[in-house]
C-alpha cells in the first residue's frame, strides 16, 4: 500500500512538474506581445520592450520557466497585466466561489442521479426506467448555456423569484448567496445529473447480475437494502471518478455558465485573462487546474480502495 502512495505521489509531482514548465513558458510559445493588449495601441518600440523585460519576454523560454517557477514556489504569481492586482490575491478570492458552486451542483446531480439510476436499474425497461432514458438523452443533448437561459427566462423574467446574475459573498449574506446560487448550481447540475444517471444504471445493472446479489435476494432481503447495501457501494467506483475529475476541472471554471451568470469564480477570470493576454492569471489558472486534476486522481485512486477492497487485494 505504501509502495503504490509513493509511486502515485512521484508520478502526480512529475506531471504537476511539465505543465507548470510549459504553463511559464507559455508566453514565449505564442505569437507577438501581450504589451500592446496592456499599453495600448499607441506604444513606443521603448515601452514595448521595457514591458517584455518587466514580465521576462527577454529571457529564453527555459529561463523564463524556471525564474516563474522558483517565484511561484515562494508564493509570488506576479501581478495581472490588466490591473495590477497580485494573481495569489485574483486566486484566493475566486476559488471558493468556483467550489462553492462546484459543491452545489454536484448535489444538485447526485439527488436527481441517485434515486432515478437505483430504480432504473432495478426495473429495467419499465415505463419509469425508458422515461428516465429518454429524459437522460433530451437533457445530453441540451447545452449548458441554452439550459441557463430557459432557467434565467423562467425564474428571474417570467416568475421573478431568483436574480438572474450577479453573486453576494456567503460571508456577506447568506441568504442571498443561496439565491445567486441556485440557477447556476441547477445548470450545472441538472447538465451533469443526466451523466451520472446513464453512468450509475449501467453499472448497478451489471452488479444486480451479480451471484452475491442473487444469494441476497434468496435470503429474502428487502429491495431497498439491497440496493443500498450491496449494489451501490461496488458500483459507485465510474460515478467517484466522474466526481473526481470534475473537482478538478471545476478549478479551471466553468466559463459558459459563470459567464452567463456573472459569477466571480475561476471561469469568469480565465476568460477575461484569455481575451486580454494577461499571461500571470493564465499561466496560474493552468497550474491550479493541473494541480487540482493530479489531486483529485489521486484522491479518487485511493477511494477505490476503500470503496471496494478487491482493488487493493488485486494489486498485491
Amino acid at each position: 500500500m505504501t509502495r503504490h502512495i509513493v509511486l502515485r505521489l512521484l508520478r502526480a509531482a512529475a506531471v504537476v512538474v511539465l505543465v507548470t514548465t510549459a504553463a511559464a513558458a507559455l508566453p514565449h510559445l505564442m505569437r507577438g506581445s501581450p504589451a500592446l493588449a496592456t499599453l495600448g495601441p499607441n506604444a513606443t518600440p521603448e515601452q514595448i520592450a521595457a514591458f517584455d523585460a518587466e514580465i521576462g519576454l527577454d529571457d529564453n523560454a527555459l529561463a523564463a520557466a524556471w525564474h516563474w517557477i522558483a517565484d511561484a514556489l515562494h508564493g509570488d504569481l506576479g501581478n495581472s497585466l490588466a490591473n495590477g492586482v497580485p494573481v495569489t490575491t485574483e486566486l484566493g478570492d475566486r476559488v471558493p466561489v468556483t467550489l462553492e458552486l462546484f459543491a452545489a451542483s454536484q448535489l444538485v446531480a447526485l439527488a436527481i442521479a441517485l434515486p432515478v439510476a437505483l430504480w432504473s436499474a432495478w426495473r429495467p425497461g419499465g415505463w419509469f426506467d425508458r422515461l428516465a432514458t429518454a429524459l437522460a438523452f433530451v437533457w445530453l443533448a441540451i447545452p449548458a448555456f441554452v439550459l441557463g437561459l430557459l432557467l434565467i427566462y423562467v425564474a428571474a423574467v417570467q416568475w421573478r423569484i431568483l436574480p438572474a446574475t450577479g453573486w453576494t459573498p456567503f460571508t456577506d449574506d447568506p441568504a442571498d448567496n443561496l439565491r445567486h446560487l441556485v440557477l447556476p448550481a441547477l445548470t450545472m447540475g441538472l447538465t451533469e445529473a443526466a451523466v451520472f444517471t446513464r453512468t450509475l444504471r449501467a453499472q448497478l445493472m451489471d452488479t444486480l447480475d451479480q451471484t452475491y446479489i442473487d444469494a441476497a435476494r434468496g435470503r429474502g432481503l428487502g429491495a431497498t437494502r439491497l440496493l443500498l447495501r450491496r449494489a451501490l457501494r461496488p458500483s459507485a467506483l465510474p460515478l467517484v471518478t466522474l466526481i473526481g475529475i470534475g473537482f478538478g476541472m471545476a478549478l479551471g471554471g466553468s466559463v459558459l455558465v459563470e459567464t452567463l451568470f456573472a459569477v466571480p469564480g475561476m471561469g469568469g477570470l480565465a476568460a477575461t485573462a484569455i481575451n486580454g493576454r494577461d499571461f500571470p492569471v493564465i499561466q496560474a489558472i493552468v497550474v491550479v487546474t493541473a494541480v487540482g486534476v493530479v489531486a483529485a486522481t489521486l484522491a479518487v485512486d485511493l477511494l477505490y480502495r476503500r470503496i471496494d477492497p478487491r482493488i487493493a487485494h488485486d494489486h498485491r
